[in-house]
Order: C-alpha cells, then sequence, then structure tokens
C-alpha cells in the first residue's frame, strides 16, 4: 500500500485499539501508531516515478510534530516528561539502536528484514529505550502496515531471514483498494480521536 494508507491506517488502529482518554495518551498513540506504519518502508527509496516514500516520510513527520505541538498546547511536554522520567543513556542507545535497523533495513531488498517480525522486535526495544509510552502505539501501527503488505503480490518476508516471504495476491500497491483503505484510514482516525477527546 502507498504510505498516506499506512500511515492513516496505522494512527486509526492505535487509537481504536488503545482507547487513549487524555492529552498525552492519544499523543501518544499517535506518534506510536505513525511510526510503526511507515518505518517498515524504511528500505524503500524514492525515485522520479515514485516519490511515495518521501512523501510518506514528510508526512509522517508532520503528523509527529504536530502531535507534539498539539500535546504542548495541552499542557502535556512529550519531550521534558521523557528526559525526567526516563534515563538518558538508555534514550541516547534507543536512538543509536534505531539509527543502525535503520541503515541494515535500508541496505537490506524491499519487504524483507524491515517488514519481519524480527526488526518488529527489535526497534520495539528502541523504541521503548527512547520511550516507553510510544511503545503500544508503535507495535500496532507496525503491525497494522505488515498486514496491509500481506494483502498485495508481492512476497513479505515476515520470517526474515528466511527466504520465502508471504503475500495473499489480492490487490495491488496502488490501485483501488489502497484509495478504498486510505479513505476508511482517514475515517476512522477522525472517529477515534473524537471518541477519545469528545465527553
Amino acid at each position: 500500500m502507498m504510505s498516506k494508507t499506512h500511515i492513516t491506517t496505522g494512527i486509526a488502529a492505535s487509537l481504536l485499539f488503545l482507547h487513549p482518554d487524555t492529552a498525552a495518551s492519544i499523543s501518544a498513540a499517535v506518534i506510536g501508531g505513525t511510526f510503526g506504519a511507515v518505518i517498515p518502508d524504511v528500505d524503500s527509496r524514492s525515485t522520479r516515478i515514485s516519490r511515495d516514500p518521501l512523501y510518506g516520510r514528510i508526512l509522517s513527520g508532520a503528523i509527529i510534530a504536530a502531535s507534539i505541538y498539539w500535546g504542548q498546547s495541552q499542557q502535556v511536554n512529550l519531550l521534558k516528561n521523557m528526559l525526567r522520567t526516563h534515563i538518558r543513556p538508555a534514550i541516547l542507545t534507543g536512538f543509536l539502536l534505531m539509527a543502525l535497523l535503520c541503515v541494515s533495513g535500508r541496505i537490506s531488498g524491499h519487504r524483507s528484514f524491515s517488514h519481519s517480525f524480527l526488526f518488529f522486535v527489535l526497534m520495539g526495544g528502541a523504541v521503548y529505550l527512547i520511550c516507553p509510552a510510544f511503545l503500544p502505539g508503535y507495535g500496532i501501527g507496525f503491525l497494522s502496515h505488515l498486514l496491509l503488505d500481506c494483502l498485495n503480490k508481492k512476497p513479505v518476508r515476515l520470517l526474515y531471514p528466511v527466504k520465502s516471504g508471504f503475500c495473499l495476491r489480492l490487490c495491488y500497491a496502488d490501485g483501488v483498494a489502497n484509495t478504498v483503505l486510505f479513505l476508511i484510514g482517514i475515517a476512522l482516525s477522525v472517529y477515534g480521536i473524537a471518541q477519545a477527546w469528545l465527553p
């Protein structure tokens, strides 16, 4: 699926499964869901034909920044709380591990290491070291990405380093199903935020 579909689906799934009910938990669910939904495609490169990976990174960065800003406006200082309540060497270790995993995923083939359960667990460890509050959303967003990619016609190497992959061959990544799932993701994201925020 295209990046925008992964992102909206990851956010929607995170909100609907976690049922956040405070500004802090809503922000954490959106940030975690966004990151988890987009990070498997660290192995994708933008080309003259397709700028989707670049647009996905820009969109996810904007959503994460907006969530942090919104949290600030609600007196939820996510960054200060993270530094105050978490061990700083652990945060640095988490960022280092995340960087190493991104480099490894980048040089691996598409839908291989960065789309595997091994990467999911290792990146989850990095997320936990950086900010444990983001971990549930990350997990849901990442698994939603794998599920959507398994609907496509190109195999996903879920059990990497095992060479065989899995796919249901139901649709193309940029076909009608992508548009439908994108619109559903938007609708469910709006519903999830409204359900969390409105009395």
